[in-house]
This record gives structure tokens, sequence and C-alpha cells, in this order.
């Protein structure tokens, strides 16, 4: 879609719109803006998807006109927003990085033994023995005041969700699928791959990702 149809296209539809679903369209763009990535499943987005998907051409052609495309995957109930220019991506902490990339592993394993409307749960020893495991921990434990930032990073941008606020061993982490549609990898292999990286010393702390 050309700019000038989407101009029209969204003309067309926000005049039919009530006020009311005029300011919830408005507060939704700023938050797709801010976080990028919305979820059914996280509890207070679920109607902010529903939204979306009912006004979908409207929010399409909103995002053209930014030089943004909207994306939907329904199967996953995901809708994220990436830059048609390859602007506005993320420089992130090295322990951002590998939080995004362990979670996706372990995401990957234990997806398919969750119901289509479940997610996936895991412990934050999970995630400690995952790296130990791939030997970047070497059996030692990432510090809290590097941990808690990264994890309060991924919640905020609707990746995760935990409550823990001492982070004990033992604290459940809630992974959404948005996290499949961050770290940009075809596959397992290659995030295998890039935490080899990672072990390896090769990544400064503030390697830039590609997210959409």
């Amino acid at each position: 879609m050309n700019k000038t149809a989407a101009a029209k296209q969204f003309n067309d539809i926000f005049i039919t719109l009530k006020e009311g679903e005029k300011t919830i369209f408005s507060r939704i763009v700023n938050k797709l803006l801010q976080v990028n990535l919305l979820t059914k499943r996280k509890p207070g987005d679920t109607n902010d998807y529903r939204f979306i998907l009912a006004y979908k051409e409207l929010f399409e052609s909103f995002f053209v006109l930014s030089d943004f495309t909207l994306n939907v995957h329904r199967e996953d109930e995901v809708v994220h927003i990436s830059n048609d220019s390859f602007y506005n991506h993320m420089r992130l902490r090295k322990t951002e990085s590998l939080m995004i990339l362990v979670i996706r592993i372990i995401y990957q394993r234990k997806k398919d033994f969750v119901t289509l409307d479940e997610n996936v749960e895991i412990f934050l020893h999970e995630i400690h023995e995952e790296l130990t495991r791939i030997g970047f921990l070497d059996h030692k434990r990432i510090t809290k005041d590097k941990l808690k930032p990264a994890l309060s990073f991924l919640r905020n941008y609707n990746i995760i969700d935990f409550i823990d606020k001492g982070l004990h061993d033992d604290a459940r982490i809630k992974i959404y699928p948005t996290i499949l549609y961050v770290t940009n990898l075809d596959n397992i292999k290659e995030v295998v791959n890039k935490l080899e990286g990672y072990v390896e010393g090769g990544v400064d702390d503030n390697e830039e990702i590609d997210e959409d």
C-alpha cells in the first residue's frame, strides 16, 4: 500500500469512529510505539489486542504513513510493529542480550508442553542452569544488580512477566510468545551459535541486536 492509498484508507475509517474509539486508537498506537510488542496473553492487553484485530486496516494505514509495518501473528496472538527503514534498533547490554537468547532457548524447549491458551512458565534457576550448561556462568550466578534490570527490561517490553522482587531461584517467570519476534533468528540452532559467541567473549557490553 502506498502512502496516498494509506491516507485515504485511514481517513475513511477514522471518521467513522466514535470519540471513545478514537481515544482507544491513539492510546494503543502510543503503546505500540513505546513497547513494540503486544500479546493477547498478557493480562491488561487482551482488549487492546482485540481492538487492533477489529480495526486492523486502520492501524495498518496509520503505520504505513509513519514508515512502519503492523505485523499480526494470530497463531501466537502477538502484534508488533517494525520500521521499514530499519531504524529504531535498540542497543542492549550484554546481560539483556543473554537473557533474551537464553529465554528463547528455554521457551523453544517447553512450548510444546503447554496448551494453546497457556503461557510457558519457568523458574529463575532454570536460566542460571542454562547459562551454566553453555559454559557462560561456570557454576556462578549473575549478580542481582545486573539480573534485576535485565529482567525488568524484558518485562517492560512485554516479553516476560515476574513478581518475585527478591529474585530467588524459585521465582516464577512467565514467558510470552512475543519472545519469538524479538531475536530475529530463524531457528534454535542460530540462537545456540550466537550464545556460543557470547561465551567466547566476542560481544561487547552494548552490542546491538535486531528487534522488530
